[in-house]
């Protein structure tokens, strides 16, 4: 039988050798430490294979030997550790409506230094980028980091992306700033030449946190975003985010899912998704109704100041108004997510941000409603997660992800 071309290429020793480095460095991505033989074993290739690689590695100044273990559970020669380069870093960059937060970490995700900046985000994008610029380099100095030794930035703020030019096509936080933004090149001059600065919406940073789990690898998943207002998901497929052309895939928060609402999005649209669920909203429901309902504990606080997160909180504790206001938001969740599910069909939804603070009156009043769409299995159409990190923690551990993909999708490193 004869093989054919593509199976004939597959077998090339380049492609072999190409191959065994990508499995044996994405062994490193977790930040974890790891032996020769253990990788050697894992991935079914001869030790001196891996530490021919790893020594490549560590030329180029990704790896570094922590050198020998204590102890060895079958006795002999403690084994030599390897693990990223601590010597390397990467920045996070957070720039958010009220405070900008920027924290540098090395490889392995270990946190050197962090610095929030409690203030409103400049209505000048040169100011603002003065401003980011003139910390990092403070952050830097701090850590003893020499810029060079940089690997990567990421940025994460409101708004969708041009991939292609690496540009904010609009940041719906700061309108100030117009349009088709060139935040990675206004940053530049504040970093050494060539240093890559990613920009990416928040929603896909954060959601970028749960990729290359084990345990979710191949999943078909959606992670929800929500904060100041807004709604976004990340559409995740083989550990990878899909965007479209456009970078519209994600922005179910302007799904319509209610035209006849009088309230006009930003958008442009009636009844968006992201209106019906946001904390204005909310409170202008509970301004016109709580009067009748003098027994709830949300009297004893200022309507202007209620956010979801006190709703889900009362809910918990028992309080019938704020059970009816949660099964309210959980009835534009489920129509949300049953449009999303035709289209997608996740096996599994995480909610992150302020909705993540639900409680199991909004979780079990959205599995009821989801539950009467006959399409569905019985056993429900999604498994439906609570991500209750905090948002800084989210985006930090999303931007080592975004940087690390970025790294490691080099192809000098696989030749």
């Amino acid at each position: 039988m004869v093989s054919s071309a593509s199976q004939l290429t597959a077998t090339l020793p380049s492609d072999l050798k190409r191959s065994n480095r990508m499995q044996i460095l994405e062994k490193f991505r977790s930040g974890n430490t790891c032996t020769a033989s253990q990788i050697a074993e894992d991935i079914g290739v001869s030790r001196q294979t891996v530490m021919k690689a790893i020594q490549f590695f560590m030329a180029k100044g990704l790896v570094v030997s922590l050198g020998k273990s204590h102890s060895t559970s079958v006795g002999g020669k403690p084994p030599e550790l390897f693990s990223l380069s601590t010597k390397r870093c990467l920045l996070s960059v957070s720039l958010w409506p009220d405070r900008q937060h920027l924290t540098l970490m090395n490889l392995r995700g270990e946190i050197l230094a962090a610095r929030s900046l409690p203030e409103l985000l400049s209505e000048s994008v040169d100011a603002a980028m003065e401003r980011i610029g003139a910390i990092s380099g403070e952050l830097l100095a701090l850590c003893g980091v020499a810029s060079e030794a940089l690997s990567g930035v990421c940025v994460s703020t409101s708004g969708t992306v041009n991939y292609r030019t690496n540009t904010l096509k609009f940041n719906s936080l700061r309108p100030a700033w117009g349009r088709n933004i060139p935040i990675a090149e206004r940053l530049a001059p504040y970093f050494a030449p060539g240093t890559p600065i990613l920009v990416e919406n928040v929603a896909k940073v954060v959601g970028r946190s749960i990729l290359h789990k084990p345990e979710l690898e191949h999943k078909r998943m959606i992670s929800v975003f929500s904060s100041w207002g807004g709604v976004c998901a990340s559409f995740i497929e083989n550990d990878r985010i899909l965007n479209g052309k456009d970078s519209l895939i994600g922005e179910i928060g302007h799904m319509v899912i209610a035209p006849e609402d009088a309230e006009e999005c930003g958008c442009g649209s009636h009844g968006c998704f992201e209106r019906m669920v946001s904390n204005e909203r909310l409170r202008r429901n509970i301004a016109a109704t709580i009067a009748a309902h003098p027994e709830s504990s949300l009297n004893a606080l200022r309507v202007e100041q209620i956010a979801v997160g006190d709703v889900f909180a009362a809910s918990a504790r028992g309080d019938a108004y704020a059970r009816e206001l949660a099964s309210q938001l959980a009835r534009y969740f489920a129509m949300a997510l049953r449009n999303v599910s035709l289209v997608f069909d996740p096996e599994l939804v995480v909610l992150q941000g302020e909705y993540a603070a639900a409680d199991e009156v909004f979780c079990n009043r959205l599995r009821r409603a989801l539950s009467d769409f006959r399409y569905y299995p019985e056993g429900g159409p999604f498994e439906l997660r609570l991500d209750r990190r905090s948002i800084d923690e989210l985006d930090v551990r999303g931007a080592r992800v975004l940087l690390i993909d970025h790294l490691f999708n080099d192809p000098e490193l696989y030749v």
